[in-house]
């Protein structure tokens, strides 16, 4: 039986038009693999678009220079198709109008005249051949992509690539690799099946940016010898590492660093639950210069500097009450942990809410949540 990557092979060949969704809020691994399978799928003479609500563009562009041509949503999926038989009446002319919300087509015979049983319609098929959903849990995750065009997605071929335990094998191919680091690690395997030459330096550094993001420059705990070999081979392909480990960690403007010694300054942690978290109030965005767009290279900077921490949330205020900013190891699922805070977002990188409620009794609310659900009584 064929490897799920055969299969896709082999639905690849077949394909005209190639859609590629992305989950609601996708993460910077999402983004430039999913850029990088989409040059390689133009490259074979696929015509292909990428989509996903609510992108973030990465800040350093120049390292994902097509990151803006990502579109928010779907349109023209599918074209009404009026048929008229001109075999007996050749057409000399062809307008119309629009005119009160009605549209009105005008068609001169050259001789004689048509008659209604000339005239049939229907609908064309969808404009894509082959959907890519790439580093979502489900269809549900794609936000408005899924829920306006749910026939689509129920009609056409969805190939589904993801490394979360979480995931749902909702695609008629499923690679979904648990051992995964990212999905650019998958992505990068299924680049080398179409075209084993297609890597040069374009493609290496979008798939080394997407898994020196997931794996915070190399220093979570789900780094496996394969990710590292991976990495080695696209820096040989031409991968600007240095760049995007500059752009990614190093890069830091002044009212960030500002945000980031609020957040130092008002740091908790509890090594029973193994969780730092800080807490910020409005005034501190002020003070600082910033929003809380901020707060993302924030937690990154947390993540990479408390190794031994299993959850990582900065908690901020915002309108009646709290969001907090989590981020959670693999083996847990933040949207299912954190159900009771309407979480939205990643299994891994979630925004959960607290209403109706000042913030340091939103802070007490998540941490006696967070005891209770892993057992951990505290300090």
């Amino acid at each position: 039986m064929h490897s799920p990557i055969d299969q896709t092979i082999e639905q690849i060949t077949k394909a005209k038009n190639v859609l590629i969704a992305l989950a609601r809020d996708p993460s910077l691994d999402a983004i430039a693999s999913s850029l990088a399978l989409s040059e390689v799928l133009g490259k074979e003479g696929k015509n292909v678009k990428v989509v996903a609500e609510n992108v973030n563009v990465f800040p350093s562009e120049h390292l994902l220079p097509k990151s803006r041509e990502i579109e928010s949503d779907l349109t023209s999926l599918k074209k009404f198709v009026i048929n008229l038989d001109v075999s007996q009446t050749p057409v000399e002319e062809l307008s119309y109008d629009i005119k009160d919300k009605t549209l009105q087509i005008f068609i001169t015979p050259k001789s004689g005249f048509f008659r209604e049983r000339d005239v049939t319609f229907g609908s064309s098929d969808y404009a894509f051949d082959l959907i890519f959903v790439v580093d979502a849990p489900d269809l549900e995750s794609l936000g408005k992509l899924y829920d306006t065009n749910a026939e689509f997605f129920y009609h056409t071929p969805v190939v589904n690539i993801d490394h979360s335990a979480s995931n749902e094998h909702f695609g008629e191919i499923n690679i979904v690799d648990l051992t995964a680091t990212s999905t650019s690690e998958i992505i990068f395997d299924l680049i080398k099946k179409i075209d084993e030459h297609a890597l040069d330096e374009y493609l290496a550094t979008h798939l080394l940016a997407g898994i020196i993001s997931k794996t915070k420059s190399f220093q979570t705990s789900t780094v496996t010898p394969k990710s590292l070999s991976i990495a080695s081979h696209l820096i040989s392909s031409g991968a600007r590492r240095d760049d995007i480990v500059r752009h990614l960690y190093q890069t830091k403007s002044i009212p960030v660093l500002r945000l980031w010694g609020r957040v130092l300054a008002r740091l908790h942690s509890d090594d029973q639950m193994k969780m730092v978290w800080s807490v910020l109030k409005k005034e501190d965005f002020d003070r600082a210069g910033t929003d809380t767009d901020a707060l993302e290279s924030v937690i990154d900077e947390l993540i990479i500097n408390t190794p031994e921490s299993e959850f990582v949330m900065v908690l901020y205020e915002e309108g009646d009450g709290a969001t907090g900013i989590v981020y959670t190891p693999a083996h847990i699922n933040a949207l299912e942990f954190f159900e009771p805070f309407e979480p939205k977002g990643s299994k891994d990188f979630t925004r959960i809410r607290v209403a109706n409620m000042p913030i340091k009794d939103a802070e007490a609310k998540i941490l006696e949540h967070v005891r209770s659900k892993t057992g951990k009584s505290g300090q």
